[in-house]
């Protein structure tokens, strides 16, 4: 009986299964990137959410929302009894993160090293806290791990106030600068350009208290609490992280951690695509996480915002310099636009 013959796969039928099986890995790639970054997306609207709670549970408490950041000057200079604080420190009891709250003396200054001033253990004590990671201030679609972006900061080159910090990637809108209004709104007639999360204290710039539900006159559905820019030091131009002279000498003064008192401090003034010049430009969204320039999220096509009812939004990175600014005043009479 003659044996029968075995065949085997030729070469070409090898590179041709090799073909497809490469054809069906690129084609389910992109779905599995989306299916990754969708569900990112949705823990970072958790996040926001876990966030917009807070802060209507501390208006509940304390009748009013935090500040944005607050600086007490009660001599109106640097001394005993200064004080400067910012909203990411007063929410952590809300958003359960009383153990690390109460490590935290809110008689010292948030981000200071200034030990003839202070006591130098309480000092160190406060400097470690804001050295903590809290993942409700994380966007899962921040590049890179977020204890590796823990970074140090100089507040102020002129102040002996250093640093470091933990980031957050999300900061308060305080409200629409003259540049980017000028093109925002035109010749239209706008009431105020503040936002809802402001500046508080005594300082020789006068004194000033935090808004409550209130004073917010354009409703709460029509008016931005907090918006994504992405932490950390790095400055990003697009998707880029820019490393020399200028971007390194901004990232020592971009807010970027949930400590910092600056990331309390974001007056939206736009930007030119490509550049983090202080130019205004009509760029508000993922031009550049640069303080005051733009928002800034890592999701693609725009970036999550937390509206004062407590929801959150997605707004695209091409929304009319109209609406946002719209959106971000608290008291502007604008029409409404969300």
């Amino acid at each position: 009986m003659a044996g029968r013959s075995r065949r085997g796969f030729t070469l070409v039928e090898l590179l041709v299964v090799i073909a497809i099986i490469g054809i069906l890995v690129a084609l389910l790639l992109p779905a599995i990137q989306a299916a990754r970054e969708a569900a990112r997306r949705t823990q970072c609207t958790n996040n926001m959410k876990q966030l917009g709670v807070g802060l209507h549970n501390y208006h509940d408490t304390h009748k009013s929302f935090p500040f944005g950041w607050m600086v007490d000057l009660p001599t109106g200079n640097l001394g005993p009894g200064m004080n400067a604080q910012v909203w990411g420190v007063l929410l952590l009891p809300f958003i359960e993160q009383q153990p690390l709250f109460d490590r935290y003396d809110m008689r010292v200054p948030t981000l200071n090293e200034m030990v003839a001033l202070f006591p130098a253990a309480t000092v160190a004590a406060n400097m470690e806290v804001i050295q903590t990671v809290v993942p409700t201030y994380i966007c899962p679609s921040a590049p890179g791990d977020a204890e590796k972006r823990v970074y140090s900061g100089d507040f102020n080159p002129d102040l002996p106030v250093t640093f470091r910090a933990a980031p957050s990637d999300y900061c308060v809108a305080s409200g629409v600068r003259s540049t980017y209004a000028n093109l925002a709104y035109a010749s239209y007639p706008v009431s105020s350009r503040d936002g809802a999360l402001q500046y508080a204290g005594r300082s020789p710039y006068g004194t000033a208290r935090a808004s409550t539900m209130a004073a917010i006159l354009d409703g709460t559905s029509n008016t931005i609490l907090l918006g994504e820019r992405l932490g950390g030091d790095k400055i990003y131009v697009g998707r880029q992280m820019r490393t020399a002279t200028p971007y390194d000498l901004l990232g020592k003064a971009n807010g970027g951690g949930w400590g910092d008192l600056l990331n309390g401090e974001h007056w939206l003034e736009g930007s030119v695509q490509g550049e983090t010049a202080p130019a205004a430009g009509p760029c508000a969204i993922n031009c550049t996480n640069r303080r005051g320039a733009n928002f800034f999220g890592m999701h693609p096509g725009g970036a999550m915002f937390l509206l004062a009812d407590a929801s959150v939004t997605f707004f695209s990175d091409s929304i009319a310099p109209f609406q946002l600014a719209s959106l971000i005043t608290r008291a502007g009479g604008e029409p409404s636009s969300n």
